[in-house]
């Protein structure tokens, strides 16, 4: 053993413990010393539950006593009934006035007179905050109306748009298919076949490239409006209706045996 190393049997590593049962300590001193300490450390636990406890009870006994009325005997109320003053009426010569006392509560803890009013501001925010992510997590703008039926409307709006970019995946699909199909290798508008992801190397090459023509920006449609040229451009080139899931021998017969151009009249 090197002399930096400390001896685990000797009395300086016992002392380095903090945490040593009396019964282990062959040094009476020492043991006398611990035991001491944890009297003390208990001592200290009991009183301040009992004044903890008896902050509680010293408050209840005060509301109690607040609430009862002055009795009639009393030196006070006897003075201020010299004064003109009646139970139950306001004190002063204002008919609005005070009619009950100032409210007292005994302070038994430590902290800061403005830490309850600071704490409970703290809770206020915090539900405010969270009041805030649970509306954006569901869609709902701060200032928006919160209830049932606007949650109701939500709802309906939501499925509608998933109902609608779905069939557009479908119609897409389809129209690339019949395209395909006629030797047509490139769509008459970006968003009549699905959208095909595009390398991030070759974008970043054809943006560097001054030699290579930057196609023009088409007009943007919203999602009904590229379902309604979608389904119309299907009926027009190949007599084909989404709705029905048909494909019909010319116009006259799409015409006559085809309900409508759109979901609802389906």
């Amino acid at each position: 053993m090197s002399d930096e190393e400390e001896d685990y049997m000797s009395d300086k590593f016992l002392a380095g413990l903090l945490d040593v049962r009396p019964s282990l300590v062959h040094n009476r001193g020492r043991k006398r010393q611990i035991e001491v300490e944890s009297k003390k450390e208990e001592l200290k636990k009991r009183q301040r539950e009992t004044a903890a406890s008896s902050g509680n009870i010293d408050n209840v006994r005060l509301q109690q006593s607040l609430n009862k009325p002055i009795p009639a005997d009393n030196k006070g109320f006897q003075l201020l009934a010299k004064m003109g003053y009646k139970a139950g009426y306001g004190l002063g010569q204002n008919s609005d006035a005070r009619t009950e006392p100032v409210g007292i509560t005994i302070k038994s803890g430590r902290g800061g007179l403005g830490r309850e009013a600071a704490v409970a501001e703290l809770a206020l925010k915090r539900q405010e905050i969270r009041r805030a992510h649970l509306l954006s997590r569901a869609g709902i703008e701060s200032g928006e109306e919160v209830s049932t039926e606007a949650y109701r409307r939500r709802a309906t709006h939501k499925a509608e748009e998933r109902k609608l970019q779905y069939d557009i995946k479908r119609c897409q699909q389809t129209c690339e298919s019949l395209d395909l199909k006629s030797a047509i290798t490139e769509p008459d508008l970006d968003f009549f076949w699905p959208p095909k992801p595009k390398d991030e190397d070759e974008s970043k090459s054809d943006a560097d490239d001054p030699e290579v023509e930057v196609p023009a920006k088409e007009e943007q449609y919203n999602p009904s409006e590229q379902l309604e040229l979608l389904t119309g451009y299907l009926r027009t080139a190949y007599c084909f209706c989404y709705w029905c899931g048909t494909h019909y021998d010319d116009a006259e017969d799409l015409g006559s045996n085809c309900p409508g151009l759109t979901r609802d009249e389906h």
